[in-house]
């Protein structure tokens, strides 16, 4: 890099921190959930001299974790030498691999090569994993991530939700427990690739509401961590527990798709995006492809201004349907690109959002709600690949017959149920509305619930859920429960003033005469409009004569 790149790379707003780095699509098996349809590698694919000038690269421009994917990445003859160039550059890099051909000697040289983890893809009981994967995978994959832990390498479980496995998601956790690994981690299978021929094993939008509550207890488990990748969550109670904490420790929130901006990803024979999972497009296959390594440069491409548009120049109105009016969108910018393209060719609107079906199931009763998602979704799916003009729902007029039906009230007549309730979910023990069983008086509850369900309870005290001896407790609780004496923690609440070993300062506070020493007016707010002074503190408040 030039003196002058350098410092374009140092004024320009954005840094490609995290990339995913297509080694190769070659691949050992034929995956039927695959979304990149792995298998025969491209076309003049990489050398590893090529990929060695793009680890310098990324370097230069800020990168600061490369996950090495594929593919197979263990299939480019390569990847030892460039996961070590990547760690000698000061970046950390990791791979995603399927394990099936993982030997004792190829799990020392991950941990030889410097890579900080081994993410192994697993899908399921061995049943369900053999039908997605392939005959005799679930043994080889079990016995892969035992080989890598051996040679001393972290080990996170992969999953990609459908309808196979959606059922056994407790069965996967205590997989992953069996087997020690660090954390497990889930994202949605999209309809693209090969789980584009497969539409029946897509799930569905609405069953995003059953799956993060589910997650979420599995989390509370432990001691598997438990976390979700960018496809899945967006503004719900469960999004900061289950996105846990970035690489660097720090906590994680769901603040847009960050292709472009923060994320890159590169291609097998040099192709650049903002991120591998975003194909196919309104434009054609390479839509998202903004340029090649091999006809410019890594530094030319990124800080190109007209690139990576979707993103950078991104504007409220591009947005559509549910999206449009969200009070999120301009921090969300439509959810996950990645899956909204997969499903309807564009970045606007995303179909699987888990607060737009939450809002949608609290507004309606979950029958109509389950339907009418169902509808809305069939119709992005039906324009998928064929059309990307937005589909134009006709308005309605007149009084909706079902606005106030209660459908699990026990009077309920038989006409109204099967008009207005069809499918409904009474009897379910996790519904739509992750505040439904949430009690602001449980001791034991979370400060995340409290924040996202009590918040309007008013009355509610949030510090009473606060230890403030817990690094992990936000600091905006920490300066509201522990910091300020006034109006958070109490420091006389358990002082025991017969306690002959009582500190002194504890006691000239808490049990000294309030007449004597301690200022009974010291902690009265006369001008605050919130709250009644005591009586006998009103005195504190009154105006002596001489300045009245």
């Amino acid at each position: 890099m030039t003196p002058e790149q350098l410092e374009t790379i140092a004024r320009f707003p954005y840094k490609p921190r995290m990339c995913v780095w297509e080694l190769t699509l070659a691949c050992n098996l034929r995956c039927g959930h695959c979304g990149s349809r792995a298998g025969v590698a491209r076309e003049d694919e990489m050398t590893t001299d090529e990929c060695l000038a793009v680890v310098a690269d990324l370097a230069a421009l800020g990168c600061e974790v490369i996950t090495l994917s594929g593919g197979e990445p263990t299939l480019h003859p390569g990847w030892r030498e460039i996961a070590r160039a990547i760690r000698a550059a000061g970046m950390i890099p990791n791979i995603v691999t399927n394990g099936v051909h993982c030997t004792p000697e190829m799990a020392r040289d991950m941990k030889e090569c410097g890579l900080s983890n081994a993410a192994v893809s697993l899908d399921g009981p061995a049943d369900v994993h053999e039908t997605i994967r392939g005959p005799g995978t679930f043994a080889k994959t079990c016995a892969a991530v035992a080989t890598i832990q051996e040679a001393g390498l972290p080990v996170t479980i992969m999953t990609t939700i459908n309808q196979l496995n959606l059922p056994h998601l407790e069965t996967i956790y205590d997989l992953c427990v069996s087997m020690g690994v660090d954390r497990w981690r889930l994202q949605l299978g999209k309809p693209m690739g090969n789980l584009g021929d497969h539409e029946d094993w897509v799930i569905e939008p609405r069953e995003i509401l059953y799956v993060l509550p589910r997650l979420h207890r599995l989390a509370e488990r432990g001691p598997v961590k438990v976390g979700i990748g960018d496809s899945l969550g967006f503004h719900s109670v469960y999004d900061i527990p289950l996105r846990a904490t970035s690489w660097k420790g720090t906590p994680q929130h769901w603040g847009g798709c960050q292709a472009g901006m923060l994320g890159i990803g590169i291609e097998s024979d040099g192709g650049i995006k903002g991120c591998l999972s975003m194909q196919s497009g309104c434009q054609g296959p390479h839509t998202f492809r903004e340029g090649s390594v091999r006809e410019r440069s890594l530094f030319e491409i990124w800080t190109d201004p007209n690139l990576f548009a979707y993103n950078r120049r991104f504007a409220l109105t591009d947005l559509t349907g549910a999206c449009a009016t969200c009070a999120h969108g301009r921090t969300c910018r439509g959810g996950a690109h990645c899956v909204s393209i997969a499903v309807s060719g564009t970045t606007t609107e995303n179909p699987y959002c888990y607060y737009m079906l939450a809002e949608r199931a609290r507004k309606s009763p979950l029958g109509r709600m389950k339907n009418q998602v169902a509808a809305a979704a069939a119709m992005l799916f039906a324009g998928a690949g064929v059309s990307c003009v937005p589909p134009v729902v006709e308005p309605t007029y007149g009084v909706d017959p079902c606005e106030d039906v209660q459908c699990c009230a026990v009077d309920i007549d038989p006409e109204t149920y099967d008009q207005c309730c069809e499918d409904a979910c009474c009897n379910c023990d996790y519904g739509s509305d992750p505040c439904e069983y949430v009690q602001c008086s449980d001791p034991d509850l979370t400060i995340y619930d409290w924040e996202q369900c009590c918040n309007m309870d008013y009355g509610s005290d949030p510090c009473h859920l606060v230890d403030c001896q817990d690094p992990q407790v936000p600091q905006q609780y920490i300066d509201q429960c522990c910091n300020n004496m006034d109006y958070g923690v109490d420091p006389c609440t358990d002082a025991d003033c017969a306690d002959p070993n009582l500190p002194p300062e504890t006691f000239e506070i808490c049990c000294s005469n309030m007449e004597y020493g301690v200022d009974p007016c010291e902690s009265v707010c006369c001008e605050c409009d919130y709250g009644e002074i005591p009586p006998e503190l009103q005195y504190c408040c009154e105006v002596p004569p001489e300045k009245k």
